[in-house]
């Protein structure tokens, strides 16, 4: 659900700036180098962004997960929301430019605090479903 959303806000903001599919497919840098940042349209980029984004998101997740398995319902939304605020720490200053993002070459500091909220909002929403289905 958090992949599939925050994929959605990073075409929704590509969308904004002229071209839906660039910051998607900037996220494909990690595998197929800096190529990746400028392709626009759909193409192997897009499934190799695709796939490494779905991978980074589902890691999160678990690690979410895990890390908030006494939780239930809306008292995910908090926690949900500093781990996304973590994460982008993570991504922005930990991690080495090889393996940051990618999309931060097309969006702007607001945009990317957007694409974080999504995914503390969507995280938080599919895994209060999860247990409360349970």
């Amino acid at each position: 659900m958090a992949a599939a959303a925050t994929a959605g806000a990073l075409i929704a903001l590509g969308r904004v700036h002229g071209a839906a599919l660039r910051p998607l497919n900037s996220v494909a840098h990690i595998v197929t180098g800096s190529r990746a940042y400028y392709m626009e349209g759909f193409g192997g980029i897009t499934v190799v962004a695709l796939l490494v984004h779905a991978i980074s998101v589902i890691t999160w997740g678990i690690i979410f997960a895990i890390g908030t398995r006494r939780l239930r319902g809306a008292t995910l939304y908090a926690p949900a929301l500093a781990f996304a605020a973590a994460t982008w720490v993570f991504d922005f200053r930990i991690v080495p430019d090889r393996l940051k993002p990618g999309f931060e070459s097309g969006l702007n500091n607001a945009e990317i605090g957007f694409v974080y909220f999504v995914l503390g909002v969507s995280l938080a929403w599919a895994l209060g479903r999860e247990r409360n289905e349970m």
